[in-house]
């Protein structure tokens, strides 16, 4: 008899653990399951709305920095204007290049849109087509808004060259200088 209900035991004990393992499975799908793909669902929407706002943030970062270079080119070109370039700078810097170039001043200062803009002309000898154009390039170094006006004229006479080109030279007032 004691097998008998050995028996019974060990029947009764592996049903137990057969129901009571798969209602642990059935809670597991019934309830832990749907939060977890909740929860997936919800993470992972929640990385892609992190990602897209680090992407929307180094966006706007890049912006103000070219906000911030263009103030600044700005400010820079805005303080040029404040400088009223003198023939007397321009022989200056030119006279490092040529020993012979003369400049002269085109006429007076004329209002053009908010701006006065004074015309000069450059002209002189040199030995070579390079030296005109260092000549060109001092001139953008100058403390100032100055624009080329072309034609710039280069003719042979002999062994040099005569060359004779116009600057403009835009200020923002009449008194500064």
């Amino acid at each position: 008899m004691r097998a008998f209900f050995a028996q019974i035991d060990w029947i009764r004990n592996t049903f137990f653990f057969v129901f009571y393992f798969f209602m642990v499975i059935g809670v597991f799908l019934a309830v832990v399951k749907p939060q977890l793909d909740i929860f997936r669902k919800t993470n992972a929407q929640y990385r892609k709305e992190i990602y897209v706002q680090e992407q929307i943030e180094s966006q706007r970062n890049a912006e103000r920095q070219k906000l911030i270079n263009y103030q600044n080119q700005n400010a820079h070109i805005l303080e040029n204007f404040e400088h009223r370039i003198t023939q007397r700078e321009i022989e200056e810097k030119l006279r490092i290049i040529f020993e012979n170039a003369g400049v002269v001043a085109d006429g007076a200062p004329s209002l053009e849109g908010k701006y006065f803009k004074q015309r000069f002309v450059v002209s002189g000898r040199l030995q070579n087509i390079n030296k005109l154009k260092e000549s060109l390039k001092m001139t953008r170094a100058l403390p100032g808004i100055v624009r080329f006006s072309f034609p710039i004229l280069i003719e042979r006479e002999g062994a040099e060259l005569v060359f004779s080109f116009r600057l403009d030279a835009y200020f923002l007032n009449m008194d500064s200088k």
